[in-house]
């Protein structure tokens, strides 16, 4: 990959306006998270165009914006069981190449069917963190190291400074 584009959801289709961080904080986040990487851009076209939510719109419109440009759309493997459950898993999967992480406690040939077999696994390193994990340490206020270790600490100055998640 050349590059990575990151694009935050601006009306998520499941969550039904129950997000604990704004969009606006989900995006000064990835700002910070990624101010030192030259390989990450964000992009808020969810939000410019007032897209629904759903990936295939977001697809859609993010090829449209960069004709010409070849994407990949990475998810996490522990994804794959909700993607049945996307608007148009079909269609996203002949529109864009697919690509899942492996994360702890996923196996790639479990529940393998002609949707999920057409994704590519790719294996990382796997680190047993996630973002309910985080938010809940949040919550609690116990930082493990490797909770720590999982989240920036200009971005976790802006999570405590902001009172998100709690």
């Amino acid at each position: 990959l050349d590059g990575i584009l990151l694009v935050p959801c601006f009306k998520h289709p499941f969550k039904n306006g129950s997000a604990e961080a704004s969009f606006e904080d989900r995006v000064a986040m990835l700002k910070l998270a990624t101010q030192n990487d030259s390989n990450f851009a964000i992009s808020v076209i969810e939000q410019e165009q007032d897209l629904s939510g759903y990936t295939i719109d977001t697809i859609g419109a993010v090829k449209r914006a960069y004709p010409g440009v070849e994407f990949c759309f990475i998810i996490g493997a522990d994804n794959i069981a909700q993607i049945h459950d996307w608007h148009q898993p079909e269609l996203i999967l002949r529109e864009i190449h697919v690509i899942a992480g492996t994360r702890p406690g996923f196996t790639e040939g479990r529940k393998s069917d002609s949707l999920t077999s057409r994704i590519e696994y790719i294996q990382t390193g796997a680190v047993d963190l996630s973002s309910s994990n985080i938010r809940r340490a949040i919550r609690e206020q116990e930082f493990s190291d490797t909770i720590r270790a999982g989240i920036d600490p200009k971005v976790l100055s802006y999570i405590m400074d902001r009172k998100l998640y709690q």
